[in-house]
């Protein structure tokens, strides 16, 4: 009769088998988080919005605004108190200030769109970039209920 031994545990392999697959997680989801981002860039290459300006950038905004189902309107001109279009859809019609940048936008940008959006008669105000936004943009906009629309949500928009 054969003696049959309990199978004996080996912890210093299970914490190494652990490891290894813990390991290769942590490097899988790396280069896939890594992959994805320069994923959500290629548009915005294609796009170069170095080679736009301010008013071509303007009529690049209005027309994704238009894809996505709003009516656009430019009021974009001297005098224009920080707003350059007028988009409504449905309930909402925005004061949108926009901002093409080579340096993250300000609070003044958020500021004016906020205090265009009495003058135009709208309830929202939003400031839409190709660049990202300063903390104090961010914190006046979160204030006044301005929405931000940075160079990852546009990535969105044309992604869509």
């Amino acid at each position: 009769m054969m003696n049959l031994d309990v199978a004996k545990f080996d912890p210093i392999g299970v914490i190494l088998a652990v490891s290894a697959g813990l390991i290769f997680l942590a490097g899988y989801f790396y280069f896939f988080n890594h992959w994805l981002a320069a994923r959500r860039q290629l548009p915005l290459a294609r796009v170069q919005f170095e080679r736009m300006d301010g008013a071509a950038f303007e009529e690049f905004v209005a027309a994704l605004l238009t894809q996505r189902g709003y009516q656009v309107r430019r009021v974009g001109k001297a005098g224009d108190l920080g707003v350059d279009l007028i988009a409504e859809k449905g309930k909402w019609r925005f004061a949108v200030q926009v901002k093409r940048q080579a340096n993250p936008v300000s609070r003044h940008a958020v500021s004016d769109a906020v205090a265009g959006k009495a003058h135009y008669h709208c309830n929202a105000a939003m400031v839409v970039t190709n660049n990202l936004f300063t903390r104090g943009a961010r914190d006046l906009a979160k204030s006044n209920d301005c929405k931000l629309v940075d160079k990852n949500a546009l990535t969105d928009w044309l992604m869509e």
